[in-house]
């Protein structure tokens, strides 16, 4: 498959994703009281730095991701209906920009989870997981030519809430790339990690 083709999929997937991520809204039983179901509560927007090394390159892998957070309240689905903290399901499209050792990007659209603690009446610590089909411009030892491949993101970091409806994020995410052998061509893996924040719109 030509790259404009696989570019033009993950596009596709992004805009199906954002689609996917409103409509989901009115699954909401959103009635007088306390919400339920799975609706959303945070839509946010970061960007950040991040690093790592690829093989046979003499200068460190340099990444500047950017991103938009659509954040669903899962709780009353899984038990946590009266808890403090805070579970979501999360779909996440980026593009990150890639700028050594080669320019590229890697675009796609995450999902996973994200738990929030609330550590204070503003401040929440959350953890976060999350996988994603993507597609990766660059060719590597590692990874062979453009294409194909997954981003398994592992991440923790803090919360706070500016006020009732905004907030502020900053984090740690560790960085998986492989194709899990779905395609011929080779399979090292791109270990990476990346500093995050954010900004946040609460509902």
């Amino acid at each position: 498959m030509k790259a404009s083709v696989k570019v033009a999929s993950l596009l596709f997937l992004l805009v199906l994703c954002s689609s996917m991520v409103y409509d989901a809204v009115d699954a909401a039983s959103l009635e007088q009281g306390k919400p339920r179901g799975l609706y959303l509560n945070e839509i946010g927007v970061g960007s950040g730095y991040g690093w790592g090394r690829l093989k046979g390159e003499p200068v460190h892998l340099t990444a500047y991701p950017t991103f938009v957070r659509f954040g669903f309240n899962m709780n009353s689905l899984v038990g946590m209906a009266d808890h403090q903290s805070t579970l979501q399901l999360v779909f996440e499209p980026f593009l990150n920009s890639l700028a050594a050792p080669k320019t590229g990007i890697e675009t796609g659209c995450s999902i996973g989870l994200r738990y929030l603690h609330p550590l204070s009446v503003s401040l929440d610590l959350f953890t976060e997981a999350s996988f994603t089909p993507m597609f990766l411009s660059i060719k590597s030892v590692e990874q062979g030519s453009a294409g194909f491949n997954f981003l398994d993101q592992l991440g923790a970091g803090l919360q706070y809430k500016v006020s009732e409806r905004t907030a502020i994020f900053g984090g740690y995410r560790f960085r998986h790339i492989s194709h899990a052998g779905l395609v011929e061509r080779p399979n090292g893996g791109i270990n990476s990690n990346a500093l995050v924040a954010g900004f946040s719109w609460l509902y």
